[in-house]
């Protein structure tokens, strides 16, 4: 009973300082490079990526933004094109959408561009095509920025604001003269563009670089009321590397993927378990489960440091919630727990490295939770059994709804 005891507080110990480091780290991004209006940095979580068969995408072809050869004055190499991406960030009914993405490389260009290029007369260009799908039945600001994403949520690229090679291309309302704002049922299509030297495109091989479309869509200027939730993607730059981001598209995107916090190895997984039970009127289905073995980025090692040397296994779930009531379901607060072989201690779920969308499900409608508990390898290895105690969901005021009921899963292991 003593090693019980012993088990259950280094995973309390170690989880709590790692949400510590996740969430009190301000790190300053050296990669920002532009000023921009700041949005609550929030990470969609499992974002619609429609599934459609391999595009056709390689460095040779037709340049997509012929601007660049003739602003930089400069040769312009096609590295490598993606003509069917598939990021679709879905906003409350304002769609954002990225058609095709093109790197180029730029070489002997205007004295005039060294600014954008750490003062440097090459480096690389990286256009996209995207659409913005105003579906609401009202007008939307949205301040209409993107990312590529390096070593973690706090290192990016920003899209370039002064758009030196998307002038008249960047895509803005046709009949709104407001900024940033588009009418309702107004769909716009346009440029968009960022500027990385050598060395940061060189970064970019040695992480797992995302694309993000950030969130902010709001009824106005005020912002009050806005969509938070960034959508994160895949960022590919290579034929080679694009091999190996399909073999890990099964991956449930937790954000210590989707952050770049560290790779995972897969140990075990089962889906279409479609386990369900019920939380007064909510249907709680269990979906899947994936055990996988965490190895921290470089950048990103010091917030692991507490799971000690012998590395980390990181138990991610899966579950579908059906809103069958009358009344939004708020997400936000669930604390489930692991119990480890029935009565040997508890795991709290890691809510920092959760997805933190959706944060709430509307009346009649679904929505997927992903929970992640996170372990020392060498005490998983233990372990036979864990049975997943989910719940209660929280209301108003901090009050547990449906008199704090929960349910439990036997998770397969």
């Amino acid at each position: 009973m003593g090693k019980t005891k012993v088990l259950s507080a280094t995973f309390f110990s170690a989880a709590m300082l790692l949400l510590a480091a996740c969430g009190n780290e301000e790190k300053t991004s050296g990669e920002e490079k532009e000023p921009k209006t700041k949005t609550e940095e929030t990470e969609t979580t499992s974002e619609e990526t429609e599934e459609k068969e391999e595009p056709a995408s390689d460095s040779s072809g037709e340049q997509l933004n012929p601007n660049i050869a003739e602003e930089s004055e400069g040769n312009v190499e096609v590295i490598y094109t993606n003509k069917e991406p598939n990021y679709v960030h879905k906003m409350d009914g304002f769609n954002v959408s990225v058609d095709e993405y093109q790197i180029v490389k730029v070489t002997e260009m205007n004295q005039d561009h060294k600014y954008s290029f750490d003062d440097q007369t090459e480096g690389y260009v990286v256009t996209a095509k995207v659409t913005l799908d105003n579906t609401r039945d009202k007008k939307v600001v949205y301040n209409n920025m993107y990312r590529l994403q390096v070593s973690s949520e706090s290192d990016f690229i920003s899209s370039d604001m002064n758009r030196a090679f998307v002038k008249e291309e960047f895509p803005k309302s046709k009949t709104e003269t407001e900024v940033n704002t588009f009418a309702a049922g107004e769909k716009v299509s346009g440029l968009i563009s960022f500027t990385l030297t050598n060395a940061e495109f060189d970064s970019l091989k040695s992480v797992k670089p995302k694309f993000v479309i950030e969130g902010g869509a709001a009824d106005d200027l005020s912002m009050k009321g806005m969509f938070q939730g960034h959508g994160v993607y895949d960022f590919v730059y290579s034929g080679e590397q694009k091999e190996q981001v399909a073999s890990e598209a099964s991956i449930y995107p937790d954000k210590l993927t989707t952050d770049n916090l560290a790779d995972k190895k897969m140990i075990f997984e089962k889906s279409g378990i479609n386990e369900t039970q019920q939380i007064g009127d909510i249907n709680v289905t269990l979906e899947g489960v994936q055990y996988a073995e965490v190895i921290p980025t470089e950048a990103n090692k010091e917030r692991f440091k507490n799971f000690g040397d012998t590395g980390i296994v990181a138990l991610t779930v899966k579950l579908k919630l059906d809103n069958q009531s009358s009344d939004l379901l708020d997400l936000w607060g669930i604390n489930s727990k692991v119990a480890i072989d029935k009565d040997r201690g508890n795991v709290l779920s890691q809510s920092m490295v959760e997805p933190r969308e959706p944060q709430e499900i509307k009346a009649g409608e679904q929505g997927e939770k992903y929970h992640v508990f996170m372990f020392r390898k060498d005490e998983f290895e233990l372990y036979k059994q864990f049975d997943l105690t989910f719940g209660p969901f929280i209301g108003d005021e901090g009050k547990d709804l449906y008199k704090g009921k929960t349910v439990t899963f036997t998770l397969p292991r």
